[in-house]
């Protein structure tokens, strides 16, 4: 696996592993259950823009301000736990 230093910053990557363990932790959370229906993923799309992969809401459900607020919360804290370079 190459150290961070080594990864081609005109290029972003994720391994299929990793979307897998994310797609199953957003599926399995309650409050965005509440939010989305089930599964979670179903509303949800992966966009890549230029050099950037995001995770947004794909439009199924009309989110309140504050629904949008904690989807954002959650999806990052996600993200974070199934990190591979996460900051010391």
């Amino acid at each position: 696996m190459a150290d961070p230093e080594e990864v081609n910053p005109e290029r972003v990557g994720i391994r299929m592993d990793v979307l897998d363990n994310i797609i199953s932790d957003l599926n399995a959370n309650e409050e965005l259950k509440e939010i989305f229906g089930e599964p979670v993923s179903r509303a949800l799309i992966v966009v890549a823009d230029n050099n950037d992969l995001r995770i947004e809401d794909g439009g199924v459900v009309e989110l309140t301000d504050e629904q949008e607020k904690r989807f954002l919360e959650i999806l990052d804290d996600i993200i974070r736990a199934n990190s591979i370079w996460q900051s010391e």
